[in-house]
């Protein structure tokens, strides 16, 4: 399974370990998973982790993950990229543009999921998400 939940400082955190998929075909079974199982949770309750390291990009590719960046809105409150390339931080960009998502790039995942629980943090001040 490449999608998994993890606690980082009280914090649940989905993680989407895309990384190092060269294959078309298991990049779509992997997206497809991670659909289905952020679809069982609660709306507005997961924070996600996405690493992409090593991974490449197709336009199938591209196309799914923007179709399941829409497809959890309703379930994601905030989530984080890592891995990214430059090619990828375009396709990030758009997506966020296009969804209006929090959704930031990292560099590790550790940093990812620290911005994560910070921003968990500052949800739980603030009221729920708008």
């Amino acid at each position: 399974m490449r999608t998994t939940f993890t606690t980082h400082k009280g914090v649940r955190i989905c993680v989407l370990d895309f990384s190092n998929i060269t294959s078309e075909a298991e990049a779509l079974r992997a997206i497809d998973e991670a659909r289905t199982i952020i679809g069982r949770e609660p709306p507005a309750s997961v924070r996600t982790l996405t690493d992409v390291t090593g991974s490449r990009v197709t336009s199938a590719i591209r196309n799914a993950l923007h179709e399941l960046t829409k497809a959890n809105k309703p379930y994601v409150v905030a989530g984080a990229v890592v891995g990214v390339t430059a090619l990828q931080s375009v396709i990030l960009r758009g997506i966020v543009q296009i969804t209006r998502r929090r959704l930031v790039a990292k560099h590790t995942r550790a940093e990812a999921m620290e911005w994560l629980a910070n921003e968990a943090k500052l949800d739980s001040t603030s009221g729920p998400p708008a």
